[in-house]
């Protein structure tokens, strides 16, 4: 055994967990995030709810690319590959204009691999 080549495999700091989408009708695997991903990811709606300027609607537009990057930072290929560019501002707007409630559920499966307690957000700045 090569305690090398595990450490420096890919994914191999990360959980991850395969399962079925069935409104999608196929499989999907995602790793738990990065932990600087979810504390931005709680940051920023922590941020958006604080901020009497804004309306509700740009509250929850803000909130939903505030999920959308997550969400992009945790699904994977077969291979070990994130399936989303973040960086990519046309894939990130196609995401964001189709996320809905599957793509919370999904997400969900991935934030279960920090297996975080009561407060997130404490739990993230442990990390």
């Amino acid at each position: 055994m090569n305690l090398k080549k595990i450490i420096t495999a890919k994914n191999s700091g990360f959980r991850t967990k395969e399962f079925q989408v069935a409104e999608w009708n196929t499989t999907i695997c995602v790793r738990e995030p990065l932990h600087i991903d979810f504390y931005r990811y709680v940051k920023s709606i922590e941020k958006t709810s604080k901020d009497d300027s804004l309306t509700e609607q740009e509250k929850d537009l803000l909130n939903i690319k505030a999920e959308t990057l997550l969400f992009a930072a945790t699904v994977i290929d077969k291979n070990g590959n994130l399936i989303f560019n973040s960086n990519d501002s046309k894939e990130m707007e196609a995401l964001v204009e189709s996320y809905g409630p599957v793509h919370t559920r999904v997400l969900n499966k991935a934030l279960e691999l920090i297996e975080l307690n009561n407060d997130p957000l404490k739990e993230a700045e442990k990390k």
